[in-house]
């Protein structure tokens, strides 16, 4: 069986956690705050970064503090919190917006990491920190799927930032047993808004009957569900905690299997999509035949060392992933709680977790 996460090691810890307002950080922070985690958390304050899932949650008990995280206003506060684990997601995460405006995403990504490590430095109570980047990392000159030990590099501004914060982690002098870094490949779950991705441009085209429009729709990418990394992330912080011999880098994405084109994401969300609103509904999609940006075209993982170390693994395929997300949305739409919903599909998939063979 996979390994699951340990309630009672998450049970009024004092967590910090960066981008808690997110997509995943939304998902993380709600979660921590089911099992009962006290929970500190700093993210852009709202006219900076819109939060629309966040803001859906109403989650009580989090200290919401909005700053931002690659300045120093926030850190006295959080110093004071005295966090036992940090788990750092505020980033700018978007490739296109690292087109747009280099210099901001090279500020949040690479010292919003170094404010977090000089606060690691000056905590003793932090037992475990963590983190992540992307899948984005590696030098794509290398053959895939990337292994931790591979180059990093970065073609574009967003994977070069992120390659910059993890030389920043893996450099910085006396913190090694207690901070890691995790490489997640791409990520899909409902409550996800942010442009220029695909699961949130198909819930925004088909929603209005309009065309999808892609960019590159052979480009191969390690699909999985939020709750599948974050999972993930959870079982990490834990063994480090725990001051386990754990990498100090880990992947966590798919197996090869599992990552499949744009193309065959999209049809089969076309698929799901009818089903779920009706044969008549949405669906349509086309190539956009001059796309703007620069993009790797085949981003696979090799996830076997989280694999066997923490004992994780992906419960959901592909297809499985796609299909819960898009029952999110529909469901939000239709009036449910978006909490519920999270809260749901995170039990569901750490049933089924529990009980898939290793």
């Amino acid at each position: 069986m996979h390994r699951t996460h340990d309630p009672a090691f998450w049970s009024g810890r004092r967590v910090l956690v960066t981008g808690h307002t997110g997509f995943k950080g939304s998902w993380l922070t709600c979660w921590l705050r089911d099992l009962g985690a006290e929970v500190y958390a700093v993210s852009l304050p709202p006219e900076a970064g819109a939060t629309p899932l966040w803001d859906r949650l109403e989650l009580d008990g989090v200290q919401d503090v909005r700053d931002d995280v690659a300045g120093t206003g926030w850190l006295a506060g959080a110093a004071a919190f005295r966090p036992e684990v940090v788990l750092h997601l505020a980033a700018q995460s978007l490739v296109s917006e690292g087109y747009r405006d280099p210099a901001g995403t090279f500020g949040t990504n690479v010292m919003g990491t170094v404010r977090v490590l000089s606060l690691v430095e000056s905590l003793p109570d932090v037992r475990a920190a963590l983190v992540v980047t992307t899948d984005k990392v590696y030098d794509v000159r290398q053959p895939t799927p990337f292994r931790e030990g591979d180059f990093l590099g970065g073609k574009d501004p967003y994977s070069a930032s992120k390659a910059a914060a993890e030389l920043a982690t893996h450099s910085w002098p006396d913190l090694t047993g207690r901070v890691v870094t995790a490489r997640a490949g791409n990520v899909i779950g409902g409550g996800d808004f942010a442009l220029n991705r695909i699961v949130p441009d198909i819930v925004r085209a088909w929603s209005t009957d309009e065309t999808l429009v892609l960019r590159r729709p052979l480009a191969v990418r390690p699909w999985q569900h939020v709750v599948e990394p974050l999972l993930g992330y959870l079982l990490y912080a834990e063994d480090v905690a725990a001051g386990r011999d754990v990498p100090r880098a880990l992947n966590f994405g798919p197996d090869a299997a599992q990552a499949v084109t744009v193309q065959a994401l999209v049809e089969h969300a076309a698929e799901r999509w009818r089903e779920l609103r009706g044969p008549a509904a949405g669906g349509a999609w086309e190539v956009d035949p001059h796309p703007e940006m620069e993009e790797t075209h085949d981003l696979t993982l090799d996830a076997s060392r989280a694999q066997e170390l923490l004992q994780w693994g992906n419960a959901w395929g592909w297809q499985e992933a796609t299909s819960r997300t898009l029952e999110w949305y529909v469901r939000a739409a239709d009036g449910e709680a978006p909490r519920a919903l999270v809260l749901e599909q995170v039990a569901d998939y750490v049933a089924i977790a529990g009980r898939a063979p290793q």
